[in-house]
């Protein structure tokens, strides 16, 4: 009697040992699944198709960054800000140019502006970025990029040269010998009135600002010329460059 109670034992023992394999099994998968999903990716524009849409839309994207097969893009939307005296460009505005501009031959997008009369009221326009996943608005990290040739002969206003720049959302470092300001509305990065000259050669890196954002998801840039008082007859466009951008781009199915 005792023995055939010992058997069951043994074969209970057994039948416990069985049935907790699987669940052993699958303790030890979870993790490694988990392991191949990739939650970050440092990304910049210069790897990014680009389609420039219209004179005032344009998109960058990254073909499934996370390997998930959803793309994450950038797109620019720009529209007329402020007085009329400045209008936006059609064949050069959004243009993706990997000329030499601002001391460097890196792919950025061209803004320009017309000058359509010489008021000095600060027209000009306004570009919003927008970044997504899928569609869905998604957050960044760590982004940075350069605002490129701010110069212009000195305005009217004596408060700097013709070309003004600000944002949304950014703080900027650069030469303080020919920029100024702080990149607000009420104080925009514009040429220095004590710049060594009013125009910034396209190999000089003087007119440029370097601008980081810790954490963004939209932001507009606004550029306006408050125009140098030119001679009826000599009305030339107004142009920045605006990139690489690079960033840190999050999955957020590492958060759920």
């Amino acid at each position: 009697m005792r023995a055939e109670n010992s058997g069951l034992s043994r074969r209970a023992v057994i039948q416990g040992a069985a049935w907790s394999l699987p669940v052993v099994a699958l303790a030890v998968a979870t993790p490694t699944a988990a392991a191949s999903t990739v939650c970050t990716a440092t990304i910049s524009t210069t790897t990014a198709a680009y389609s420039r849409l219209s004179a005032t839309s344009a998109l960058f994207t990254w073909v499934a960054p996370f390997g998930d097969g959803k793309d994450l893009t950038l797109m620019l939307t720009a529209e007329n800000n402020g007085a009329s005296n400045m209008t936006i460009n059609t064949t050069n505005n959004l243009v993706l140019d990997s000329s030499t501009q601002g001391g460097e031959a890196q792919a950025s997008v061209r803004l320009s502006l017309d000058t359509a009369d010489l008021r000095n009221i600060g027209g000009g326009e306004r570009v919003t970025f927008n970044f997504a996943l899928d569609g869905v608005p998604t957050t960044v990290n760590d982004l940075s990029y350069k605002i490129k040739d701010i110069d212009g002969v000195q305005a009217l206003d004596n408060r700097g040269g013709a070309e003004r720049v600000y944002l949304s959302e950014g703080a900027g470092t650069y030469n303080a010998t020919w920029i100024q300001g702080q990149g607000t509305g009420s104080d925009p990065w514009r040429p220095s009135t004590g710049s060594p000259n009013p125009e910034v050669a396209p190999a000089s890196a003087a007119g440029n600002v370097a601008v980081t954002v810790a954490s963004v998801s939209a932001f507009s840039l606004t550029f306006i010329a408050n125009n140098s008082g030119r001679a009826v007859g000599d009305r030339p466009n107004q142009n920045i460059w605006v990139g690489p951008f690079t960033f840190t781009a999050l999955n957020p199915a590492c958060s759920l």
